[in-house]
């Protein structure tokens, strides 16, 4: 059923990202490292990229950028990119720390600029939380985006599921048929990454679903591969990633369906 690739690479090379892609992180356990990762190894390669949100994140998320801007600088975008390779575009801050998103006709139209190569979205929020399925208006993925990346921190296997370790346990637990308070386990994993109300939510025609499982370095490597063994039988899933983002390179093992490998 997989295939696996088994070697060091950037997180840009195991996406198969390039320019004119729009991909759009979503879940939990590490989607904010992982857009500015994906950012600092697209722009190094002499891409021109720009990172935003369409819900919100943290002003000390924001600060992790090279250079951030809000609507009302947007003349400055190419200035920017010109010099640092990357900008990240948020609203205004909210007063709660956190600095506010942008809506996803702003960035359809920012996408047809000839001086972004790349577009980079957190499109969904989890209140730190490293596992999470999403509410009723959640995610807010824009109908172009070419990769959905819903992320999952690894870390999160064996705890219980409830609201100390799940952004919305109810709607986990449902979407996973298993009680709230139960162990979280690959299976539940892979029943929520893959669910089309769960990470697969809001995947546009045409799009790629990549699951991310993040942190893999907290959790034994046979139970990343089991989650890995379940999704692909998902016809939606292109591949799998085992990643840890604090590791250089990032990604462990990249887990792709045999027939694509043939």
């Amino acid at each position: 059923m997989q295939s696996t690739i088994e070697s060091g690479m950037t997180l840009a090379g195991a996406l198969r990202v390039g320019c004119g892609d729009v991909v759009a992180f979503v879940g939990g356990g590490g989607k904010t490292t992982s857009m500015f990762r994906l950012a600092d190894e697209l722009s190094a390669s002499g891409l021109r990229i720009l990172t935003t949100t369409t819900t919100h994140i943290s002003v000390s998320q924001a600060a992790s950028a090279p250079v951030f801007i809000c609507p009302d600088e947007i003349k400055s975008l190419g200035d920017r990119l010109d010099r640092f390779g990357q900008c990240l575009l948020v609203g205004p801050p909210d007063g709660k720390g956190r600095v506010l998103s942008i809506s996803p006709d702003m960035i359809g139209i920012l996408k047809e600029r000839p001086d972004i190569d790349c577009i980079l979205i957190e499109a969904d929020g989890s209140k730190s939380r490293p596992f999470k399925a999403p509410g009723p208006h959640e995610p807010v993925v824009p109908g172009f985006t070419t990769v959905l990346v819903p992320v999952v921190g690894l870390n999160s296997i064996g705890r219980l599921l409830d609201d100390r370790n799940v952004h919305r346990p109810e709607i986990a637990a449902s979407l996973a048929d298993v009680p709230i308070g139960s162990p979280i386990t690959p299976e539940t994993i892979a029943r929520i990454l893959c669910h089309p109300e769960g990470g697969a939510k809001g995947l546009p025609t045409g799009a790629r679903l990549v699951p991310l499982l993040n942190k893999v370095d907290l959790c034994d490597m046979r139970a990343a591969g089991e989650i890995a063994e379940i999704l692909l039988k998902h016809p939606n899933v292109d591949s799998v990633l085992a990643c840890s983002m604090d590791r250089d390179p990032p990604v462990r093992t990249v887990w792709i369906p045999k027939e694509r490998n043939a």
